[in-house]
This record gives C-alpha cells, structure tokens and sequence, in this order.
C-alpha cells in the first residue's frame, strides 16, 4: 500500500488527542514525515527532568526502533510559529519504568519566523534547558537493534486553547524499522477495504443491502490482510482510536452510509511481543455505501456432443451476467431452488445439459444479491453439403472440396486448405470450424467397381462374352485395339485368345485367357482308325473340366473325365449308340481370370457300321 496511507496514523492527521505516558507510546513506522497534533497531558502529569522539569503540556510518546545503523537527526516544524515545541530522547534500550536520563533533551523558546527544533549534524550540545537560543541537539549515532523513545510537548498551549500540530522529518544515514516496509515480514500489499469513491479524496465505499444495516467488520478483514500472516486488524469510531488501538469494534454493530469508519493494521511479532515494530499502525478510513447488485440475463452457447446432439456441456463460469467486482455466483436449475439457496449445480465448469435456462445468484460480500437467468443454448456442428465420397478408378488420384464458409480446415492428411488433391483411394476426414464449434466430416475416395467376366460360351467359331458389374455399356476387344459394342465374336479360330473388357468409367479393361477347342464335326467309331472318337484330352489342364454327351432328348449319353482322358468313342455303357446327331457340352474355369466358367457346345454327327 502507498507508504501515504500506509502511515496516516501520523501523515496530515489534524485532530487533538490525549495521550498516556510512554507505555502508550506510538509506534513510529520508518522514516517517514509525522505530522500530529497533541493535546493534554496523558493520564500522569509527569516531571521528567533535564531540560523538561517543569512538567507537561500538550504531549506525546513515540517509540522506534533502528533498522540500520548510522546518523539519525530529525527536525520538529510547528505548523504555528507562535507555538513552541520542546522534546527528549531516551534510550537506547530502556524501559518505560526505568528510562533514565534523556541522552537529548531541548526546552529552547526559538518563536516566530522559524520554530523549528532538533538534532542536526552541526549541534555539539546534548540538553538545551528552557529559555534557551539553540533549538538543535547534536545528531545521534545509532545502531541497528536499538530502541529509543521520543517524547514532544507542545509548551505553548498551556493552558490556553492555542494548539498546533507539528511535522516531524528524518534525517541522517540510519533508518528506523517498519513491519509495513520489511519485505520479509509484509510479503503482500495490504489492500484497504471498499471501492474508491466518486470523488478520489473521499474514503473508499462498502456495500451494504440496506441503510442502516447490522454489519460484522470481521467480514473485511481477509480482504486487508490479503494473505499476510502475523498483522492484526481492528476496527474504531474514530482516526484518534485507529492510531493507538483504543476502542476497537469487537461485535456486530449498526451501520449507516453517513459515519466514517476506521481500520487500523499492526504486526503482532510472534517471537516477541514487546518489540517496538509491533506499536507501529498502519490506518485507513471508509464509509458504507447503500449498495445494488447490478445483474442482466445471459446466454450461453457452446457445440453440441458428437455422440449426443441434444446435450452439451456448459462453462457456466463463462456467462456475462455481471459487470460488478468480486461478485459471488451461484447457480441453480430452477428459480425456486435459487430463491431458497439450495442444491446448487456443481461442479459449475461442467454442467451437462439440454438446452434450457439455468438460474445465477449475484451476490456480493455485503450479501446483496439478485437473481438471473442463463438461457442455454447448443450450437449443432455445421458439415459441408458439398463434401461427397468420391469414385475414382483404381490408379487415380482425387480433389476433394470441403467448400468455402468455414473458419478453418483441418484434413487428415494434415493439410488446412479448403480443397486437398491427390488422394489415392482410401478414407479421410475433415475438422470444419463454425464459429467456436468444430465438427469431424468422414470422406471416402473409392474404386469404381471393375466390370468382371461373368461367363464365356463357345460355339464353334462364335464367341459369347457375358459381362455383369462395372458400369453400362461394355465394349470388347480380342486384341485391344479394335473396340466393339456387341458381345459376340464370330469367325474366331480354334487355339488361345484374350478377351478384352472394359466398362463406361473408362477405367483399365479386364480380360480373360479363353481357348478355342479343334472343332470336330462328326467322328466315325468303325475303328479303321479315322475319326474314331472325339478328344479334348488338349483340355485337360483347364480346372473343372466336363465333358458332357447328350442325345436329342437332353438325356446324357457320356461324361468324360481324365480317366478316360476326356475322349469319347461313340458308346454309352460301353455299348455303341445309333447313327445320329448329339448335342455335346464342355465346360471349364479360367483360374487366373477370377475363375470364370467357360462354356463349349455344339452338335456332332455319330455314324456308327458294322
């Protein structure tokens, strides 16, 4: 706190004030300027001898204690030039029943243009009796440690009402201790209670609910101490209490916005109770201030749940309800609940809910309060419309747009643009900032499906080519170079081919290994050894081969298989069957095209002679 209010115990404190003998003495806090005004003689009028015998006045004790050793002088300036001040130093170390001998003492009557009285580097004398022309003792040479008294008596007053108040400066290479000013004893800036007023010079302002109120003191006094341990807080009637600790406000009392009240600050040492910093006080004053919560309705919006869009988790800490300091806020989920002060929602930084309302008391430390609302809103997470799973053929790559209207994008890739190219097929997602909400959008890039050859029928020297997936129309090719829309090849010469496939995407084409069997027309089993039997055995590496005999009523014949080396001589039941035409089947799969089923067929003419 600013050492001007750190000391207005003894800074511009302009009233009379009756003070006891040196066991009352004040505490002196540093070097800083005093400036008091004492009137009367205390409880005991005291002869102290020297240059003071005969007697008090209008006095006043001090007590301070050296910080750091060296030269102490200080210089008594009465406000009134008439008024003459007198004054002895005793010390170092004694005590109020046994002070001994002044060490300076000076009752010089220097009146008129220039009172002032004191110690000075340039006095050789150490008393100067009354009556006297020399208003300075000789400086003090003093060591840290060591305690003295002070004792001032305004001579001039008197018995008549002509009072004035003194400034007392410090001088010299020493310095006096402070409580307020060691950093290891006041490690946090003491804060004076209340708000400043209107106008900056007057005392700062308390709330109260109501004028008068019933007001418990205690109440600010955490406030004061701001977390400094050791220090004392009291509270008086009046700046004259506040400075010597008399009369302090123990209970519960009525207040008013009209009275001025004080506060008053001392250390409390607690390894030694007579130490002279503890006399030492730091003051203030305040007054009350009839006080109104200013409150308003807020909003609150935050991004719904990704699993759960109906609910969302609140910050209520977060809703503007109050511009006022140190506002205390409490929440509850329904008006009465906040009306009776129960069941506050806790925690208050994660409350899961549904849209709705919530309600916050607004109070202060005076206890003043009112009562809000928090409407709660979710803010459903914003996907783009434009952002659709992509089909490319297997080897491209693709652009997917997120469109434009978002704050910020984040891929998957790592990539932050609106638009990302060259993605292989794969699956990928998008973070889409709207506002403060963010929301995860999932993108696939897929494959279109290939066209696969279903099945091939061959008959003779036509070919049929059955196509199903992909997408419409086909077109085919046996040297995938000429491309045609029919399925069916014809003309085509017996041995190994490829069939060419591709579909509409115009991605790469499928094919198949087919095989064209030697056509065989008509065999005759005469066994002459021409045409005696019809052989596929060249076939019998194809997977699932069958070779099937059927007669004009579809009722097989003969089915050859690698036991009898796919031929087929003409018999059934190892009988010879008659002279005519048979339908015959062979069927097989291309293993290294998906297994494709292949299907030959056709007619041949059997004659068979005895």
């Amino acid at each position: 706190m600013k050492k001007t209010l750190l000391f207005l115990l003894i800074i511009i404190s302009n009233f009379y004030f009756s003070q006891g003998d040196c066991v009352s003495a004040l505490g002196v806090c540093g070097n800083s300027t005093i400036t008091y005004s004492p009137t009367g003689i205390g409880n005991t009028n005291e002869s102290l001898g020297d240059c003071l015998s005969t007697g008090e006045h209008n006095s006043i004790w001090y007590k301070f204690k050296i910080a750091t050793s060296g030269t102490l002088t200080f210089v008594i300036n009465p406000s009134d030039p008439t008024v003459d001040y007198d004054w002895a130093v005793y010390g170092p170390n004694t005590s109020c029943g046994s002070l001994g001998f002044p060490i300076r003492c000076n009752a010089a009557t220097v009146i008129g243009v220039n009172p002032d009285t004191g110690l000075d580097m340039t006095s050789t004398i150490t008393s100067a009796a009354g009556g006297s022309s020399t208003p300075y003792c000789k400086y003090m040479d003093v060591v840290a440690g060591e305690t003295y008294f002070l004792y001032l008596d305004n001579f001039q007053g008197g018995a008549s009402t002509n009072v004035s108040p003194f400034t007392l400066t410090w001088g010299g290479t020493a310095t006096l201790a402070s409580p307020f000013t060691d950093p290891a004893i006041l490690q946090f800036p003491l804060v004076p209670p209340g708000s400043p007023a209107a106008n900056p010079s007057d005392p700062k302002e308390v709330l109260i609910c109501i004028n008068p109120a019933v007001f418990n003191f205690n109440v600010l006094t955490p406030g004061i101490l701001n977390g400094n341990s050791n220090f004392v807080v009291s509270y008086h009637y009046t700046q004259n209490d506040a400075i010597s600790g008399a009369n302090p406000i123990t209970t519960q009392i009525t207040v008013n916005t009209s009275t001025v009240y004080y506060y008053s600050v001392h250390y409390q040492d607690p390894t030694n109770p007579t130490n002279p910093i503890n006399y030492c006080r730091e003051t203030g004053k305040f007054k009350f201030k009839l006080g109104s919560i200013s409150a308003y309705d807020g909003n609150l919006e935050v991004c719904a749940n990704p699993t759960n869009p109906n609910v969302a988790t609140f910050n209520l800490d977060l809703a503007n309800v109050t511009t006022q300091p140190a506002a205390v806020k409490t929440y509850y989920s329904t008006m009465a609940a906040a009306q009776a002060g129960t069941n506050p929602i806790s925690p208050s930084n994660a409350y899961v809910s549904a849209p709705g309302v919530v309600y916050v008391k607004v109070a202060d430390l005076a206890g003043c309060y009112t009562i809000v609302k928090i409407t709660l809103k979710i803010v459903s997470q914003v996907y783009s419309t434009i952002l659709k799973d992509k089909t490319i053929c297997i080897d491209d790559r693709a652009t997917l747009d997120a469109g434009p209207g978002f704050a910020s994008y984040e891929w998957s890739t790592g990539a932050t643009t609106q638009v990302v190219s060259g993605l292989p097929v794969g699956s990928y997602w998008v973070k889409l900032q709207t506002g403060n909400c963010f929301a995860i959008q999932k993108v696939n890039v897929l494959p279109y499906t290939q066209p696969i050859i279903s099945s091939v029928d061959i008959s003779f020297a036509k070919v049929v080519v059955n196509v199903s997936g992909g997408k419409a129309p086909y077109k085919y090719s046996m040297d995938n170079i000429n491309w045609q829309d029919s399925n069916v090849f014809t003309k085509v010469k017996r041995g190994e081919h490829l069939v060419y496939v591709k579909d509409a995407n115009q991605c790469h084409e499928v094919d198949i290994e087919i095989t064209v069997p030697n056509i065989v027309n008509a065999i005759t089993p005469n066994g002459d050894g021409y045409n005696d039997y019809i052989d596929y055995s060249a076939l019998a590496n194809k997977a699932n081969l069958v070779f099937t005999v059927y007669n004009r009523y579809g009722n097989k014949m003969f089915e050859a298989n690698k036991f009898n080396d796919y031929r087929w001589d003409g018999t059934s039941g190892n009988k010879k069957i008659g002279t005519g035409n048979y339908w015959f089947s062979i069927t097989w799969t291309e293993p290294k095209r998906n297994n494709t089923p292949v299907n030959y067929s056709g007619w041949i003419l059997v004659k068979n002679r005895d």
